[in-house]
């Protein structure tokens, strides 16, 4: 009974690492096109202002 608890406890420690690493990827690809959204508007208040 002790080892199915440790396999059970290994299994959701697994889980939690591969949904950590998906949160983790999801933020870095926001923080791309948040700073791409960003450059993108300078640029064009840079045009404008011309």
């Amino acid at each position: 009974m002790n080892t199915n608890r440790l396999a059970t406890i290994a299994t959701r420690q697994r889980q939690s690492r591969t949904r950590d690493f998906l949160f983790a990827a999801f933020v870095a690809i926001a923080t791309l096109v948040s700073l791409s959204s960003v450059a993108i508007a300078a640029d064009a208040a840079q045009i404008v202002s011309r």
